[in-house]
């Protein structure tokens, strides 16, 4: 004869596990302690179902002081507290004397109250249900009658619990074992290879010399160099950045390229790396390059996993990685020079490409063509964004043109130009000074003198141009001006030889 709760236990961990998705986190050998953790019911932490009888007030206190050292061993084996844990105890009868106050009250161990577990007692009798309901949160089904119970015992619903817990194990399993890692380390070993290169080329540092190689700069995507959407992937600007961004890439693509397979992985990465460059065309104005766009992008792409499998996401990464999402974008609004517009655009795009290409096996056609749609008319937009950026709101594009004008020594064609330019900027201290240059070679030498005063005014640091007014001031005979002006370069930058030298000579 079946023993009625027996049965009762193992009928409702099969509620909660297939019917509610709770998840197994552990099962003892004998089956009498199943720890599992709820779907939505945040009041707790894990839910622990043991099936014992209770005699005594005592043996519940035992059970609850062993099972808050089991728990605090969790949390010393790395396991994020704090745990609530709700513990439930299935018995034929209650116990004989008084529940101990470990029952009644609650239960608290560790520091700052890190493990606390309430817990109850049922019995199979009407108001169980109900009171389950209320405990746990959740809608539970009627339990069988007595005089059916034989017709499926208990040891056949466990095995049922064990094999749905398998197969999603086994599912989950192969969630993330769709291709082997290759393309991820092609990428770093091409982004360590273009470093060398640029380092060998004038400098990783060196702007002319990352325009030079494809580095994102907005002047000549204007004129329809669109290549470099793309070459930007490979490109690092410094030692740090590249390290930070091949450690990156060496620990989160293997885990998307095992998910999506070699060939989804490489249209991953490289979708979200035009997408971050993409969206820095639109929205920054300075020079870049880097993969952190496209390793957005995988971090994206891992974001929808959490969608289609949230348990295996959750289980396997998922906390951990909203926390490094979070950390690197909030990072790139604190420091300087961080392009948060291309990290976010390759977030974005790593998502959509993964919407279009599916995980392996789960292809879902009307959202790979919704992905199709919404990716196409976003980078658009984008794009269409940031080509609409005028001459005359663009710095960088002014100046490439004068630049132009200045090699060709069309002076007058480049000091209307930088004139009209100035005029829509508003003083820009970049095109100020370019514009002071060329009054100097016009012989406007009074006006040169205040567009450069002019932009100490907006921007006292900018040492080029104390240099030039200390040369102006020098050339027309007022000495003393010019050594104010010297000094004044010299505190920014005071290592430099010219500005060194031309002290000096006034000294002198």
């Amino acid at each position: 004869m079946v023993n009625e709760q027996d049965y009762f236990y193992w009928s409702l961990i099969e509620q909660l596990v297939i019917d509610q998705k709770f998840t197994i986190l552990g099962l003892s050998q004998d089956g009498n302690e199943i720890l599992l953790e709820p779907v939505r019911n945040k009041e707790y932490s894990i839910v622990r179902l043991r099936r014992m009888d209770v005699d005594w007030g005592n043996s519940l206190s035992i059970d609850i002081e062993k099972a808050g050292l089991k728990f605090q061993s969790l949390l010393k084996q790395g396991i994020r507290g704090p745990l609530h844990i709700l513990n439930i105890y299935v018995s034929t009868l209650p116990p004989v004397d008084d529940y101990p106050e470990a029952f009644t009250k609650g239960y608290t161990i560790g520091k700052k109250s890190a493990i606390t577990i309430s817990s109850s007692l049922v019995i199979k009798e009407e108001d169980t249900k109900k009171k389950l309901e209320e405990i746990l949160n959740v809608p539970l089904k009627n339990q069988q009658e007595q005089n059916k119970i034989e017709l499926e015992d208990a040891h056949e619903i466990r095995n049922r619990v064990v094999t749905h817990h398998n197969e999603l194990r086994e599912e989950e399993r192969k969630l993330f074992q769709n291709g082997k890692p290759f393309f991820t380390y092609i990428f770093l070993i091409l982004q360590i290879f273009m470093f060398l290169l640029l380092e060998f080329s004038g400098g990783s540092e060196n702007t002319e010399t990352l325009i030079q190689f494809g580095a994102k700069f907005n002047p000549y995507i204007y004129e329809g160099e669109w290549w470099r959407f793309v070459t930007p992937i490979v490109l690092h600007i410094g030692f740090f950045h590249l390290l930070m961004n091949s450690f990156a890439l060496y620990y989160i693509g293997p885990a998307v390229e095992r998910a999506y397979g070699s060939g989804r992985f490489l249209f991953i990465y490289i979708l979200a790396g035009i997408s971050g460059s993409i969206a820095s065309f639109a929205f920054s104005p300075f020079v870049s390059a880097g993969a952190s766009g496209a390793i957005f992008g995988c971090f994206g792409a891992l974001l929808y996993i959490g969608i289609y499998n949230r348990k295996a996401f959750f289980r396997t990464m998922g906390s951990n990685l909203f926390i490094i999402i979070g950390i690197n974008l909030a990072l790139g609004f604190v420091i300087p020079n961080i392009d948060n517009a291309g990290h976010i655009g390759g977030l974005i795009g790593g998502f959509l490409a993964a919407l279009i290409v599916q995980i392996p096996q789960k292809k879902q056609r009307l959202l790979s063509i919704a992905g199709v749609i919404v990716t196409l008319g976003l980078l658009y937009g984008l794009y269409q964004f940031g080509m609409s950026e005028t001459e005359s709101q663009s710095p960088q594009y002014t100046l490439m043109r004068a630049q132009e004008f200045i090699e060709a020594q069309d002076y007058e064609s480049a000091y209307t130009y930088l004139s009209n330019a100035n005029k829509e900027v508003n003083n820009s201290p970049n095109i100020l000074f370019q514009l002071s240059v060329v009054e100097v070679e016009l012989g406007k030498y009074d006006e040169a003198i205040k567009h450069l005063e002019q932009i100490t005014e907006i921007d006292d640091t900018f040492h080029e141009a104390h240099y030039n007014l200390a040369v102006l001031y020098a050339q027309g005979g007022n000495l003393d001006l010019a050594l104010q002006k010297v000094n004044k370069a010299l505190q920014y930058d005071s290592t430099n030889d010219q500005y060194n030298k031309l002290k000096e000579q006034l000294i002198q």
